[in-house]
This record gives C-alpha cells, sequence and structure tokens, in this order.
C-alpha cells in the first residue's frame, strides 16, 4: 500500500501528541535522540524503516566523501548491517527517492 500524504493539521497534532508523550517519559529532559527512540521503541517507525534510513544516508555519505560506487558501497555494508550485498543493494534503490521527495505532506 503506497503512503498518502497527510494533512498539515493533522501533522500538527501528532507533534503535539508526540511532545505530550515525550514530556510524561523523558520530564524536560527529551532530546532529538530520545525521541527518535521513543518513536522506534513505540513502533511509530518500524525498526527496518530506521535502518534502512541510516543505509541510505550511509550510502550518500560514501559516495560525496569517496568515488566509490554503489556496489563497493554494498561490498562493504554487508558486516555491518548482516544483510547481503543484494540486500542493500536493493534497499538502496528502493529508498532513496522515498525518503527524499517532499510530497509527504500536504500544505
Amino acid at each position: 500500500m503506497a503512503n498518502r500524504p497527510i494533512k498539515n493539521e493533522v501533522l500538527v497534532r501528532f507533534s503535539e501528541q508526540i511532545i505530550v508523550d515525550l514530556q510524561k517519559k523523558y520530564s524536560e529532559n527529551a532530546s532529538l535522540e530520545s525521541l527518535c527512540y521513543y518513536l522506534v521503541e513505540r513502533g511509530i517507525i518500524p525498526t527496518e524503516r530506521a535502518r534502512n534510513y541510516v543505509i541510505v544516508r550511509d550510502f550518500q555519505e560514501y559516495t560525496f566523501d569517496t568515488s566509490g560506487t554503489k556496489v563497493n558501497f554494498c561490498f562493504q555494508m554487508e558486516k555491518e548491517y548482516n544483510l547481503s550485498d543484494k540486500q542493500i543493494y536493493n534497499i538502496i534503490a528502493k529508498y532513496l527517492p522515498k525518503f527524499f521527495i517532499e510530497k509527504h505532506i500536504i500544505s
């Protein structure tokens, strides 16, 4: 099932509720790190999606910092992510465009 865009008002309500929940759990010591941990812990962001985002960001850094290729990156990251090079290659191909389009919120 494809993700449908979300209305801005719904996103605002979601944000407000997350802030309330974070303040209950972490009092006033909530940070961005605790927010990310909370979203994954509660299942709001699936662990697989968080891992895929990290793989895509690592790939972007790798290609910007070196003259390496996607194939080289996949072979180097096999052990770090405990995935095959083909799985990493498919994650990059599938999620690179999804994570960086700006059509997810309707104004």
